[in-house]
């Protein structure tokens, strides 16, 4: 019994006629045959116009070709000039010749099967004919020229198929004709009866998703009207939780009020990303640093001389040195110079003498109107036991991850042993993909072809902007200028303004996000440095997480 396409059951056909082509076809024709019902396409014209076509049945016969059939139920008539249908005692003319149908129809839809061979259609390899099926009428008087005996399928015919379609192709095959074989029987099969899946592109996927954390992040902040009361206090938060931005929002609200507030960080890049955030100059009153920016500031303000006191290559010069030049630099300033709120983001990242040292950034130390401290004590690479001021009391928690999608969060929580908390509306996303590479020029190589999929137009479709590649200190020497079309910037602003895909430590990259991460790494022999390094670099990936690890043994 031959295959119907689509698989339905032939008296689930609507059409009468072709209903009863069905059943002879099915029940008479062998299983290797496969019968394609009610095809319809589209076909432009000389003039570029698109046309509707349809054919009631195709016959895929491995041993021949294809076969097109036209059916015509009902008794007809051609009367030399025009088919005419009988219908009772009224006489209805067919406004389309049913073998020239047929034929044309064979034509366009062979047009569409060739192009899956890379050639017109004359280079089939395959015989292909047409017929027409009159299930209800016999043959009777003299056919015009352009119709052959064997193309009629009539009522007697239907009963005897497989030699009445043995005919039809031997019609129409020629000597170089010969059976398909069988991935040429899956190539028309798939250009008869495509199987595709319309995918949303990730840009758009990640559009979605990005409305949904917006909402979450928005959520978050109604943790500021808890603490709205509170002049001090210690926030910790994990990865993803929304401390930055819960950072911003509190330095802006104190700003409003009219006090001469700091938000204070680490990291420069950061830094910089916070101060094109806020468009509001908010008069003078809301001055964004890091630290070592603070205290070279003030140090230049009050002629404290800094840069002369020791090498910078020197790790005491950061920890012991800044923090007491800053101090005698506030010594000298007047209250103009100092804040009655500081907001500090990366607090696990402050030395123990960087907040002995703020003090003397307030106006008034022993009555501050605003101490607040964002901090992730598993986000700590540059000090090994980081510690707050006493006077913030007990930390409160910030257990929900509200950036990264499920996937990334759960991933990321796991690393450092954190119970993965996410909210019910929170975006499942996509499994972080990890690729296995020997050498750091493999890696390299993988992160191209990575980053190509999430960028080119015609794939993930993702602006530059969106995408960052994360890579160790030492392996910059190795970093290209470009992945193929897809440029690549060092540059932060650069980044920003779409100009390529930033590529970057994750030491630089800190505290800061991007749609779409791909990270090289390396084995590294500190254990508990390796976990914290990777929980911070794979932490930034808010939608999308590609690790490529070198095994550098």
């Amino acid at each position: 019994m031959a295959r119907l396409f689509p698989k339905i059951k032939p008296e689930d056909i609507g059409n009468p006629g072709e209903r009863s082509v069905a059943r002879a076809l099915l029940e008479q024709l062998p299983r290797r045959v496969e019968v394609f019902h009610g095809f319809n396409w589209l076909a432009r014209n000389a003039r570029d116009t698109l046309l509707e076509g349809e054919c009631d049945f195709i016959l895929l016969e491995p041993e021949n070709g294809l076969l097109f059939v036209e059916v015509k139920g009902g008794s007809l008539v051609f009367d030399g000039e025009k088919w005419v249908r009988q219908v009772g005692s009224e006489r209805r003319e067919l406004n389309k010749d049913p073998f020239a149908q047929a034929q044309r129809g064979m034509h366009d839809i062979v047009d569409i099967v060739s192009r899956r061979h890379g050639g017109k259609s004359d280079g089939l390899p395959f015989a292909y004919g047409f017929a027409v099926a009159f299930p209800d009428c016999r043959v009777s008087g003299w056919l015009p020229p352009n119709i052959q005996p064997e193309l009629i399928l009539d009522a007697a015919k239907l009963k005897t198929v497989p030699d009445a379609v043995k005919r039809i192709f031997a019609s129409f095959s020629r000597k170089e004709h010969r059976p398909l074989y069988a991935d040429e029987v899956a190539s028309v099969r798939e250009a008869l009866y495509p199987k595709y899946e319309l995918v949303p592109v990730l840009w758009r996927r990640i559009e979605d998703q990005e409305e949904r954390l917006s909402r979450l992040t928005q959520e978050q902040q109604r943790i500021l009207d808890i603490l709205e009361q509170q002049p001090k206090a210690a926030i910790s938060g994990v990865a993803g939780s929304g401390k930055t931005l819960l950072a911003l929002a509190k330095a802006q609200a104190m700003a409003r009020q009219g006090l001469r507030t700091l938000l204070l960080c680490f990291n420069r890049p950061l830094k910089d990303w916070l101060l094109q955030s806020v468009r509001d100059g908010f008069g003078g009153k809301l001055v964004i640093d890091n630290y070592h920016g603070l205290a070279d500031d003030l140090c230049r303000a009050a002629a404290v001389p800094l840069w002369d006191r020791g090498d910078t290559k020197d790790p005491n010069f950061w920890t012991e040195i800044v923090p007491v030049a800053l101090e005698e630099a506030c010594e000298r300033l007047g209250p103009e110079h100092k804040f009655d709120a500081i907001i500090v983001d990366e607090g696990q990242d402050f030395e123990d003498l960087w907040w002995d040292s703020l003090d003397s950034v307030f106006r008034d130390a022993a009555n501050k109107a605003c101490y607040y401290v964002f901090y992730d004590p598993k986000q700590n690479l540059f000090v090994d036991s980081p510690s707050l001021p006493d006077e913030l009391g007990p930390p409160y928690p910030l257990p929900t991850n509200c950036r990264n999608t499920v996937r990334i969060a759960a991933h990321c929580a796991s690393l450092v042993g954190h119970d993965n908390k996410v909210r019910d509306e929170a975006p499942i996303g996509e499994d972080p993909v990890m690729v296995s590479a020997q050498t750091i020029s493999e890696a390299f190589r993988a992160a191209g072809k990575q980053v190509r999929e999430l960028c080119e137009s015609g794939k993930g479709g993702l602006k530059p902007s969106q995408a960052a590649v994360l890579a160790p200190a030492y392996t910059e020497r190795d970093w290209p200028g470009k992945f193929g079309t897809i440029a690549l910037t060092r540059d932060f602003d650069e980044w920003r303004r779409g100009k390529g895909v930033l590529i970057a430590t994750w030491g630089r990259f800190k505290g800061l996000e991007a749609d779409a991460v791909v990270i090289v790494e390396t084995l590294m022999r500190d254990e508990a440095r390796e976990t914290t390094t990777r929980y911070v670099a794979r932490s930034r990936a808010k939608h999308w997480l590609t690790v490529i690890e070198v095994d550098a043994s």
